[in-house]
């Protein structure tokens, strides 16, 4: 079985304990019952994870980290998808080890492949810190703002014609059925670390906001054009209009929509600007270059080499997508990158000088508390870490 293979066991592993839990969202429901529906051993899974002897850890067992009678008891109770190969034993052994810690209840997991150790429950610590939320600030024509999370839900605010609501489930929607054609005020739309937000842009089109980002774009479309403007990371499903193409700039990074479902990741501290289309068709322009993407391709814009388009037609959608779907995937993602996704989304700052040569793999959901994720980085690696406030050094 392959690394790639056995993460993606140990996600749908999760699912299952979230669905006996009742935590279950319907978008993690989906993507279960198709798991589910794909083969038959995948329904073989199901029931051992739902078994009494999944279910035969116990607390003593996981404060004291007495792994061999659990691995015993899950390792013979999966056996039959045991991989045929010896030389991915080491690798197996941590997928029942973990296996066994999301049936029995773990609240985390993460799976690096340098661990040759199975995972343990991570203890919260006394200083942690919470994950992001729904956070952002939107800011009018006039340079007034409303604090969203605060706002209540209906009515927040009018631009000319167009009335600007808050959703029943948090989204901010531009109602401009009523506006003209006449050139209207700009807003912006601004998520703090820590913050993530999603609005119905003046034409139907929908836009996620991770944190850490904004966008800024008209309270009513007219014209020949559709423009916004972003910086951080942003996933678009456009309104198809031929008459009035979508722009999306970024600095000297423009795509211009000629389809939907698409992720921008442009943070100014990212060597690079990352385009990946999921479904429809876009072009992607820098300088004097251009390419036009097909879904499942992904374009790399340096900016510190004159705008050089990197294509790569076989790009990893569910990692690009990972955030949008509540989710950290890193796959051989380097310690510099791991840390720049969680000083944004817990909203701290990591001192990791000194440290380098590290590369990770591995998914944990983006609900978990930071002290979970650090204590899973700590025991798989010599990395240790120390939370003060909102402060975290890493040291060897």
């Amino acid at each position: 079985m392959e690394e790639k293979d056995v993460q993606r066991l140990l996600y749908m592993a999760g699912l299952i304990h979230r669905q006996r839990s009742g935590e279950l969202t319907a978008a993690e429901q989906d993507i279960l019952e198709e798991w589910l529906a794909a083969s038959e051993s995948n329904r073989q899974l199901l029931e051992e994870l739902s078994s009494d002897t999944a279910e035969a850890m116990t607390l003593e067992e996981v404060e004291q980290e007495n792994w061999q009678p659990s691995f015993d008891r899950v390792y013979n109770a999966i056996a039959q998808t045991k991989p045929p190969s010896r030389t991915r034993s080491i690798a197996w052994s941590r997928a029942a080890a973990v296996l066994l810690l999301v049936a029995a209840g773990a609240l985390a997991f993460f799976i690096f492949r340098k661990s040759k150790t199975p995972p343990v429950v991570a203890v919260q610590h006394k200083s942690d810190v919470a994950p992001g939320g729904r956070k952002a600030v939107l800011t009018l024509a006039n340079g007034s703002t409303i604090v969203l999370d605060d706002a209540q839900t209906g009515v927040v605010a009018s631009q000319g014609k167009t009335v600007i609501k808050k959703s029943g489930n948090g989204q901010l929607v531009y109602d401009a059925s009523l506006a003209g054609g006449d050139a209207t005020a700009f807003n912006t739309i601004s998520t703090p670390k820590g913050g993530e937000y999603q609005v119905v842009l003046p034409d139907g089109s929908h836009v996620w906001l991770n944190a850490a980002s904004s966008i800024r774009f008209p309270a009513a479309f007219s014209g020949s054009s559709r423009k916004v403007d972003i910086t951080g990371e942003a996933y678009f499903e456009v309104v198809s209009n031929a008459s009035a193409p979508f722009l999306v700039t970024s600095g000297n990074h423009r795509v211009e929509v000629l389809g939907t479902g698409f992720n921008i990741q442009s943070y100014h501290n990212d060597v690079n600007i990352t385009t990946t289309l999921l479904q429809g068709s876009i072009r992607v322009s820098a300088g004097t270059q251009t390419r036009i993407l097909k879904p499942g391709q992904q374009t790399k814009v340096n900016q510190d080499n004159n705008n050089t388009i990197q294509l790569i037609n076989d790009a990893d959608t569910e990692e690009a997508l990972a955030w949008r779907n509540g989710k950290f995937i890193f796959n051989d993602a380097d310690l510099p990158a791991v840390v720049r996704q969680l000083e944004r989304w817990y909203d701290v700052t990591i001192d990791y000088k000194g440290l380098s040569g590290y590369r990770f793999n591995g998914e944990i959901p983006r609900t978990a508390h930071l002290s979970k994720v650090l204590k899973m980085m700590e025991l798989t690696s010599n990395i240790h870490y120390k939370i003060s406030d909102r402060n975290i050094y890493m040291t060897r």
